[in-house]
């Protein structure tokens, strides 16, 4: 069992470890293909050798989110297959190879999200679905850096369309290899999105506005979003929740911080109100913001969602 630790007053499971031998899960990635990113000067979204611009969004960032995720799952033939420049390319390969088997004219000429799938003896899968287009700024910051450095979207709207309906689960969640890491292992995302409210679309919503909740720990501190990187404005500055509260690390996160559009900081749930309007980061949708609905009390303790048994030392 996990040995409990205080954070800002508050009590935090520590992660809890998955055995090695855990099986029936993959690694996973979901990656944005779209040819508007061959227009992008960004050397981040370039390919490999930063010769030439890349159809497939932050791909160097998603290689490696996965293979942190194989080393730390013990998987040393998928840790081949991934590792070094050589794993970059054949990861493009893969990708590659899937588009030109699977995808119609229709397809290539439209964004796609690319799941993308490691089992632990490096052998890989793809499927994809179709994306709504984007502008290339909501891709490659050309706006977002200044906005989202400086300007809290309660202060400016301007500059990007709502496009986000925010809840906050109810229920904590047990932090684990299953949360630090995106894999096949899904319950405790599903569990959290299953309890989002289902309302109607109020007037001053766009069409096909997505929904969030935000995953808090037992310590009260947010994690990170079921399917996105949340920001959040603190004391004149972007924050996002750190890697030690437990959440996935994201590839736009991980921009985030290597640009200095944010830091890291503890965000607790209790400082959450109502209104309040944070942005979102995605990988394969890009950037967004939307604002806090229905803040309720957490659930008590017996109503935690785990990854049992796999995730569970």
């Amino acid at each position: 069992m996990s040995v409990p630790q205080m954070i800002n007053g508050n009590t935090r499971p520590t992660e809890t470890k998955a055995h090695n031998h855990a099986t029936g899960f993959e690694v996973m990635t979901s990656i944005r293909s779209d040819a508007l990113l061959l227009q992008s000067k960004n050397t981040l979204l370039s390919c490999p050798d930063d010769s030439r611009p890349c159809r497939f969004y932050m791909l160097r960032y998603h290689r490696d989110r996965m293979l942190a995720a194989v080393d730390e799952f013990g998987w040393t033939e998928a840790r081949n297959f991934l590792e070094g420049q050589h794993g970059v390319f054949r990861l493009i390969e893969v990708l590659q190879d899937h588009l030109e088997s699977s995808a119609n004219p229709v397809q290539r000429s439209q964004p796609l999200k690319l799941r993308v799938t490691i089992n632990p003896q490096g052998h890989t899968s793809v499927a994809s679905t179709p994306l709504p287009f984007l502008p290339l700024s909501s891709l490659s910051f050309s706006y977002f850096p200044p906005v989202l450095s400086q300007l809290p979207p309660s202060i400016d709207h301007a500059t990007a369309e709502r496009n986000w309906r925010i809840f906050v689960s109810p229920v904590p969640v047990l932090p684990s290899l299953f949360t630090r890491h995106k894999t096949t292992e899904r319950s405790v995302y599903d569990k959290a999105r299953s309890l989002i409210p289902t309302m109607p679309r109020k007037k001053e919503h766009p069409e096909g506005i997505l929904h969030e909740t935000l995953i808090v720990n037992h310590g009260g501190e947010v994690m990170e979003g079921s399917i996105t990187t949340p920001y959040f404005w603190r004391f004149g500055r972007w924050v996002t929740p750190p890697a030690s509260a437990g959440g996935n690390m994201g590839t736009t996160r991980r921009y985030a911080l290597e640009a200095g559009l944010c830091i890291e900081e503890t965000v607790m749930k209790g400082s959450i109100s109502n209104g309040e309007a944070i942005w979102l980061s995605n990988g394969a949708r890009g950037w967004g913001w939307g604002e806090i609905e229905q803040l309720e009390e957490s659930g008590g303790p017996d109503e935690s969602i785990g990854t049992s048994p796999i995730g569970l030392g």
